[in-house]
């Protein structure tokens, strides 16, 4: 048996190129396994015969490469519809998000001259003291916030658009980090959110991108609405 299943395998590497214009994979597994059972039947020895319970064997053996062919084509069916349902189902939502706020992953945000701007992160636990370092497009360092005695969850802070001077900064995009430590001086996890009203809607392969404040952020890094 074994050394069937090793010429079963030298001959669909072999006829691979031949048989692939006219069978998919599955077919050409069951045809060539049938192939190479049959032509084992013509050219046996005459004097030492296949066995009925080796030919039965054989015979159960393509009963089942057959049923797990068709399970995993089926399989692959169910979750290619699957990923089109979901796709055409988040393409219409997207379409209802414009003129919306939206909150998703990410560390970028814009600022109105003479105006604030709100700074958003969520802390995986408690933390003794944090800071926040707000940088300019240049990725210049324009002002660092300190906090302390935060809990775990979701925070918001309103930035006044200064600098550390105290000077109203130009209007622009700006990016924030965040570093917290624990009651231990350990760090602790934090995942910082931008947001912005959704003002167009765009598609990249098929995939809805949400272009929020002149920035594109994808249909799937969006955690809130409104």
């Amino acid at each position: 048996m074994e050394d069937m299943i090793n010429s079963i395998n030298a001959l669909q590497q072999s006829n691979s190129t031949q048989q692939s214009s006219k069978l998919g994979n599955a077919d050409m597994g069951k045809y060539e396994f049938l192939q190479l059972l049959v032509t084992q039947l013509k050219n046996q020895d005459p004097l030492s015969p296949l066995q009925s319970q080796e030919f039965a064997a054989q015979l159960a053996q393509f009963s089942s490469l057959e049923r797990l062919m068709d399970i995993d084509t089926s399989l692959q069916q169910g979750i290619d519809a699957d990923m089109m349902l979901a796709q055409t189902i988040n393409n219409t939502m997207a379409t209802h998000f414009i003129g919306k706020e939206v909150v998703a992953y990410g560390n970028s945000f814009p600022l109105l001259t003479g105006q604030s701007a709100p700074l958003s992160f969520e802390l995986a636990g408690a933390s003794k003291e944090a800071t926040i370092e707000i940088y300019d497009a240049n990725d210049n360092l324009v002002r660092t916030i300190k906090m302390s005695e935060l809990e775990k969850g979701r925070h918001t802070v309103d930035w006044d658009g200064k600098d550390d001077a105290g000077n109203a900064l130009q209007g622009g995009t700006y990016h924030f980090k965040i570093t917290a430590l624990d009651d231990k001086d350990n760090p602790v996890n934090v995942q910082t959110y931008t947001r912005g009203i959704v003002s167009a809607v765009k598609y990249e392969q098929g995939q809805p991108v949400l272009v929020v404040d002149g920035k594109e952020i994808y249909f799937g890094d969006v955690v809130q609405i409104g």
